[in-house]
């Protein structure tokens, strides 16, 4: 059959015309509103399409440090930021982070995939519209990126577990355990003023580095997915935060998910090891990291020895020490996260938790529905050998092998507790509460309850107490506890104050003590930045005799003589300060960025060295004559589970690492130092609108 050349020519004009069409309505127009933070709220048809311009978004605001976090997690920083990142590099490859993640992504739901894809385009997307803002070292980036970093991210909490399991027996980590801290309450609708759930998500990490996390608000239309909160930088979507639907809160302080074996080692092979009376080989893998030294890179070798239990973290007296990890060979934190984020209840919640692919944690859930809960999370392997398992596990036995993962089911849980309230500020689940039903003889075995035997502290304490005597707490009030600065028993140091300044003489009374004394006495026993009795109080307690300063109440045998000594040398060091023993206390402690020129009053603190730990945690660096914040409150939200949700949210400095923008410390200076958070619009183009800065407009293809 002959086909004339005018028909064949029509028909190829047809085609092209269908694939261009068709092109053209596959491209999705992606709409970034930023507010007077700088804060991006994406608006998309699909989750791809919000992933996409989130992608833009980060790598606009903060580009080097979300290369770096993906560097972190392939275990390829030291290539460009130099030797003091070899062992983080070593453990990276040797967790096999990369490698994990993307035979991961491989098997991901292909809708996911798209969301990951789309997310490092969006990143290509903004280093090709600013070539000058894309560094030298920057590596190639590929799709399973965010499943390699999400790994990584959640690995410090297992692999800490482990190496606690060590320090038991004297081998001490290759360097200090970083500040891993939070604060999460919730108050059921009975308990609060305006009849709803009432939710904080506070986590507390360090202000730098990979923790520090980004504010994002994120909407797809077409899917019916909307979602705030605090993301990990290089990570499609917040973790931590809420949706229409539920709020996610997390602390640090779950069950025992890792265990270290002791390995008994062949004394004529290094390589073999005994399991069941029968020596086995180790095996073993090369791993070559690049350092760089000056303006060269170098190559560094490295042979990595593991068992069946995991990889040889350390040898000491012919026994090799290994690290058991149920997480090994898991990479699904973000499909979990998606799952929660896409869940409509309480029970899809729970349904998409029950993957426990989180880190171990104290997770607590509010919905729209009014339902509270609580999980003491975690993938907690299986042991059957009833041995301890803070110390290490005889390896030589294949009865203490793990054998297999506990059920969510056998998770400690609470719904809906009869007190209607919950906080865990990393601590064990029977503090949560007054009369807390979560003891640790109700857990089903020892290892899925962190804290045998250990007491609440300050922090914790504190916020029971108030949410206890609140019966209708209201949306301001919620507010206040979300920063708040009362300092727990403060009234007992009054007290005992008063009792030896009557023992004292009239010449130890005289002058600044007597100012110092009065301070302290009509303190209101709130760290608030214009205290002047909360500086007053710090000065007396840093004053007192050895550990007595760390006292959160007075020791039954503190003398008089040391307490007016104490007052008398926190005259002597507040005469040192520009006000004199007229010093606020945001005279001294401040919060500020690390580079800046100002820095900017701040109440609370996490003040272990003067038992004076308030709600509001955040630790300090000695920088001169002040105390500067670098750790604590690193993305802390207040919302009022609605229909749609209300929520507020802060972060501690600022949301750009662009000085030029007005977004890199602006949060500090207006928001956090204040005690304040800031309107998220959620769900509210409208409310928005009066409040946006820029508008950006992307085409997702």
């Amino acid at each position: 059959m002959r086909v004339s050349v005018a028909f064949a020519l029509q028909f190829i004009c047809v085609l092209a015309l269908f694939a261009a069409t068709t092109s053209v309505a596959w491209a999705e127009s992606v709409t970034v509103y930023r507010d007077d933070y700088g804060v991006p709220h994406i608006y998309a048809e699909t989750l791809a399409g919000a992933a996409y311009a989130a992608g833009y978004s980060q790598a606009e605001d903060r580009l080097e440090q979300l290369l770096q976090n993906y560097r972190l997690a392939a275990g390829t920083l030291a290539e460009i930021a130099g030797p003091d990142l070899i062992d983080q590099d070593y453990r990276s490859r040797v967790w096999r982070h990369e490698e994990v993640g993307r035979e991961h992504y491989e098997k991901m739901d292909p809708k996911l995939k798209q969301v990951c894809a789309a997310f490092i385009a969006g990143i290509e997307k903004f280093m090709a519209d600013h070539p000058e803002q894309k560094p030298v070292w920057a590596q190639k980036l590929e799709p399973h990126h965010p499943i390699m970093l999400s790994r990584f991210i959640i690995w410090g909490w297992p692999e800490g577990q482990a190496e606690e399991d060590l320090e038991k027996i004297g081998i001490k980590r290759s360097a200090p355990a970083p500040y891993r801290g939070s604060n999460e309450w919730i108050i059921s609708p009975k308990r609060s003023a305006n009849g709803k759930v009432i939710a904080l998500i506070d986590p507390h990490l360090s202000w730098y580095g990979p923790f520090r996390f980004y504010e994002q608000r994120m909407y797809a239309t077409k899917e019916d997915f909307a979602l705030s909160g605090a993301a990990i930088l290089g990570l499609p979507m917040p973790g931590l935060g809420h949706t229409q639907y539920a709020s996610v809160a997390m602390t640090t302080g779950g069950p025992d998910t890792a265990d270290v074996y002791e390995e008994t080692v062949n004394p004529a092979n290094p390589l073999q090891y005994e399991v069941d009376g029968k020596w086995r080989d180790m095996t073993t893998r090369k791993i070559t990291l690049r350092v760089r030294e000056g303006d060269k890179q170098v190559e560094k070798n490295f042979e990595v020895a593991a068992t069946h239990h995991g990889p040889v973290f350390a040898r000491k007296d012919n026994k090799a020490y290994t690290m058991a990890l149920a997480y090994i060979d898991s990479a699904g934190l973000m499909e979990e996260l998606y799952k929660v984020h896409t869940a409509r209840s309480l029970d899809q919640i729970k349904a998409a938790l029950a993957s426990c692919e989180l880190m171990p944690q104290n997770i607590m859930i509010g919905t729209v529905d009014g339902d509270t809960f609580y999980v003491h999370d975690g993938r907690v392997p299986i042991r059957n050998h009833g041995l301890p398992t803070d110390r290490p596990v005889p390896g030589n036995v294949s009865k203490n092998d793990f054998a297999g993962i506990h059920p969510f089911s056998d998770l400690m849980q609470i719904t809906n507790p009869p007190c209607g309230y919950m906080q865990n500020c990393n601590v064990p689940p029977v503090h949560m509460m007054r009369n807390g039903p979560l003891t640790p003889e109700s857990a089903k075995r020892p290892y899925l309850y962190f804290g045998h035997n250990k007491p609440s502290h300050q922090r914790a304490e504190t916020v029971n107490e108030l949410l206890h005597k609140d019966d209708s707490l209201t949306l301001d009030e919620a507010m206040d506890l979300a920063f708040c600065t009362h300092i727990l028993d403060a009234e007992k140091w009054q007290e005992r104050l008063v009792a030896a300044w009557k023992t004292a003489s009239d010449g130890a009374k005289s002058g600044d003590v007597a100012k110092v004394y009065a301070n302290i006495k009509d303190w209101n026993h709130r760290a608030d930045p214009d205290s002047v009795g909360a500086l007053s109080f710090y000065a007396f307690k840093m004053g007192l005799p050895g550990k007595t300063t760390e006292a959160l109440v007075p020791p039954k045998d503190l003398k008089d003589e040391d307490v007016i000594a104490a007052l008398t040398k926190g005259a002597e060091w507040l005469r040192g300060k520009p006000a004199g023993v007229a010093s606020k206390y945001g005279d001294v402690f401040r919060v500020a960025r690390k580079g800046g020129k100002e820095t900017y009053p701040v109440g609370g603190g996490s003040l272990q060295e003067a038992g004076m730990a308030t709600p509001r945690a955040i630790s300090f660096d000695n920088v001169g004559e002040l105390k500067v914040g670098h750790t604590g409150q690193t993305s802390t939200q207040i919302v009022v589970l609605s229909k749609p949700p209300k929520s507020y949210m802060v972060v501690p400095m600022g949301h750009s690492d662009h000085p030029e923008t007005g977004h890199w410390d602006d949060q500090a200076a207006k928001l956090f130092s204040a005690g304040k958070a800031k309107d998220t619009y959620f769900m509210d183009r409208e409310g928005l609108k009066p409040h946006v800065t820029s508008t950006k407009t992307l085409e997702y293809k």
